[in-house]
Parts: C-alpha cells; sequence; structure tokens
C-alpha cells in the first residue's frame, strides 16, 4: 500500500522543482558568461538540489512498489488505485533529465524515467527490462546516497 501523502503532495513539489530547474538552466546559461554566482543564485541552486534529493527519495520508495505491481497477473482495487495513482504522479512530472547531470552530476533521473517507462510498459508473465532499469536505478540512487552522506559528513 501506498502512503497518501507520497502519492497527493508531490504534484505541488513537481511544480516547484520543474520551475527551480528552468531556473537553474537559465542560470547556469547567464554563469557561462559571467563565471559568478549571485548568493541568491547559490541559494537557488541549493534549493533545486534539495527538491531534487526529495524527488530522488520519493521514486526510491514509488518505484520498487510499483514495479511488484507491475509483476501481478490481478490486482485487486486497492491496488489498482495505487498503480493508477503512480502512473498519475510520473506522468504529471516532466522534467528534462539532465538537470541531475548538472546538480548532481548524475544520470539519476534518466534512471527514473527509464525505470517507470519499463514497469509502465511491463506485461506480466511476459518478459521485460524493467527489473534491469530497477537495478540501474539501484546503483545509481546508492551512489548518490553515499555521495550525500559523504558530503553531509564534511
Amino acid at each position: 500500500m501506498v502512503n497518501q501523502a507520497y502519492v497527493f503532495q508531490p504534484k505541488s513539489r513537481f511544480r516547484r522543482l520543474i520551475n527551480r530547474f528552468k531556473t537553474l538552466l537559465h542560470m547556469e546559461k547567464k554563469l557561462i558568461k559571467k563565471r559568478i554566482m549571485s548568493s541568491r543564485a547559490i541559494q537557488q541552486v541549493n534549493d533545486a538540489t534539495i527538491v531534487l534529493r526529495h524527488f530522488i527519495e520519493l521514486s526510491a520508495k514509488l518505484l520498487p512498489f510499483f514495479n511488484e505491481l507491475s509483476k501481478k497477473d490481478k490486482l485487486l482495487p486497492r491496488e489498482l488505485e495505487d498503480r493508477k495513482k503512480i502512473i498519475d504522479v510520473f506522468h504529471g512530472y516532466k522534467f528534462d533529465t539532465s538537470t541531475s547531470l548538472i546538480l548532481m552530476n548524475s544520470s539519476i533521473l534518466d534512471s527514473i524515467q527509464t525505470a517507470f517507462e519499463e514497469i509502465e510498459q511491463r506485461i506480466p508473465g511476459q518478459p521485460s527490462k524493467a527489473d534491469e532499469a530497477m537495478q540501474r536505478f539501484y546503483d545509481e540512487h546508492d551512489q548518490l546516497v553515499h555521495n550525500w552522506i559523504h558530503t553531509d559528513n564534511n
């Protein structure tokens, strides 16, 4: 069962994240010219990084659950509802996967997008690349968590 707090609240966070990413990409273009960041720009980058971290952690909770649901031949009514909510969350969130490369030097958003698409397309009982995509996501996520712990300790 998916905690509803993770399903319903993120939409507004995603919109803020998208806006911050757009701002960040705009700022990056300016930085190439100036090579100097104002304190306001640094704060925006920090805010965008925090929101991205929250999205990555949300994905780390939703994608494994979604993957397990996709393997079942028949879903209970509650599972069908949870599956639809997860799909709505990920479909409602449009992002440029290069954002994680810019902010975290990681292709985690690409891994999230690929895993979601593979899981969504899975037909129970048929061969699927979903588990391979999930493993790439797990590897990328584990590396990021390790980096975050190292950074937070400094």
